[in-house]
C-alpha cells in the first residue's frame, strides 16, 4: 500500500475503532450536490472520498457519535509530518440516531475543504471556539466548535496528528453569551447541564 492509504486505513480501521467502536456498516460521503449548493466552481474528485461515520452506542458511551474521514489524508506528502493533511476531523454526539447529524458534519466539511481550498473568500479556518450559523430548528441555530469531553482531543497515525473539533449546536440565547464571555465558558455550561456536548434539534438553553 502506498504511504496514504497506510494512513488512511490506520485512522479507519484501527484509531476509529478504538476511540468510536462499531463505525457502522459504510461511509457517508460528500456529494458534489453539497459542494454546488456552496456555488462551489470546481470539486476536487479527491473531496467525493470524505465522508462520514455512524457510530452507535457502546458498553462504554450511550450517546450516537458521527465522526468525518478524509480531512486528514496525506494527499501531498509521503512522510509524515506535524499534522496529517488539514490536521481535523468533526465529531458529533446525539442521544438518538439522527440522520441530520451527518448532513450536518458533510456541510462543515465541505466548507473546511472549499476554504482551505482558498475558494471561500480570506477567511481563517474552523478552529476551537468557532461558531457557525447553520440553523436545525427554530431552538438550534448555530454550531459551535470545542474541545472534545467525552473523546480525545488528539490522534495520530503515521502521517501525523489529528486533531478531533467537537461540533455542539446552540441555541441563540448561548450564542449571546458566548460572544460576551467565550465559547470556552459556553462549553463548561452546556457540559454540566446535559453530561456532554449533545446536540438535539429541541431543546431548551442552559443560560
Amino acid at each position: 500500500m502506498s504511504f496514504l492509504e497506510e494512513s488512511w486505513e490506520e485512522r479507519e480501521e484501527k484509531v476509529y475503532k478504538q476511540i468510536f467502536g462499531d463505525t457502522g456498516q459504510d461511509i457517508y460521503p460528500l456529494s458534489t450536490e453539497i459542494f454546488d449548493r456552496m456555488n462551489a466552481n470546481t470539486v476536487d474528485p479527491r473531496w467525493l472520498t470524505h465522508g462520514v461515520f455512524k457510530c452507535p452506542p457502546t458498553e462504554n458511551r450511550k450517546t450516537w457519535a458521527y465522526v468525518t474521514s478524509g480531512m486528514s489524508n496525506p494527499w501531498e506528502t509521503e512522510s509524515p509530518e506535524e499534522y496529517s493533511g488539514l490536521g481535523v476531523e468533526f465529531l458529533m454526539e446525539t442521544n438518538e440516531e439522527e440522520m441530520w447529524a451527518i448532513d450536518v458534519l458533510q456541510t462543515l466539511m465541505a466548507y473546511k475543504l472549499l476554504l482551505a481550498a482558498g475558494k471561500m473568500g480570506d477567511f481563517p479556518p474552523l478552529d476551537y471556539g468557532n461558531r457557525v450559523p447553520l440553523a436545525l430548528s427554530e431552538d438550534i441555530k448555530t454550531m459551535m466548535f470545542a474541545h472534545p469531553v467525552n473523546f480525545p482531543e488528539s490522534f495520530s497515525i503515521k502521517s501525523g496528528q489529528v486533531d478531533l473539533l467537537q461540533v455542539v449546536g446552540i441555541t441563540p440565547a448561548e450564542l449571546e453569551v458566548a460572544k460576551q464571555t467565550s465559547s470556552e465558558e459556553l462549553k463548561e455550561k452546556i457540559v454540566s447541564k446535559l453530561g456532554g456536548l449533545i446536540t438535539s434539534k429541541v431543546r431548551a438553553s442552559v443560560v
